[in-house]
């Protein structure tokens, strides 16, 4: 389980690299929100990404398309309609290397922990309560609706 104090840090995080990276605001929720509030998409991109060393976790994300296409023409700088599915893909990869890389900045300050290569697919039918058992699930807000997130420090992808 993630401590109170690793959730103030991915928070951070999260806010920094969206925000300066993305321009688009996202906070950390205290706790799930409540089901009728959920208003799912039909297509999450889920990226996965572990880290390893003295701390070993790995973080999955559930990005709402809508979040994923707008984070990607931003950076990119193409418009959303544009955008392939490699291109999404290729930049949600890349938002959470850079969301957990900066994680890790915070709480492994050494630098003795590595981060593996991340992963990403198109999700079709996401809901929250079919990841629930995957690991302890946590909640962003985002003018986009919420990001979902599990993590997990019993199944870690490391490179090797």
């Amino acid at each position: 389980m993630m401590s109170e104090i690793e959730k103030t840090q991915l928070n951070a995080a999260a806010v920094e690299v969206f925000g300066t990276m993305y321009y688009t605001p996202v906070e950390l929720l205290p706790g799930l929100p409540g089901q009728d509030s959920w208003h799912l998409e039909n297509q999450y991109v889920k990226t996965s990404i572990g880290y390893s060393g003295p701390l070993r976790a790995n973080m999955c994300f559930y990005f709402p398309r809508s979040l994923a296409v707008s984070i990607a023409g931003g950076f990119l700088g193409i418009e959303e309609e544009a955008i392939s599915d490699t291109q999404l893909l290729d930049t949600m990869r890349e938002a959470a290397n850079m969301i957990v890389g900066n994680f890790l900045g915070r709480i492994d300050s050494a630098g003795a922990c590595t981060l593996a290569i991340p992963a990403a697919e198109i999700n079709q039918g996401f809901s929250p309560e079919s990841v629930q058992q995957d690991g302890e699930l946590m909640t962003f807000i985002s003018d986009f609706g919420f990001l979902w997130m599990i993590y997990n420090t019993d199944l870690v992808m490391v490179d090797e």
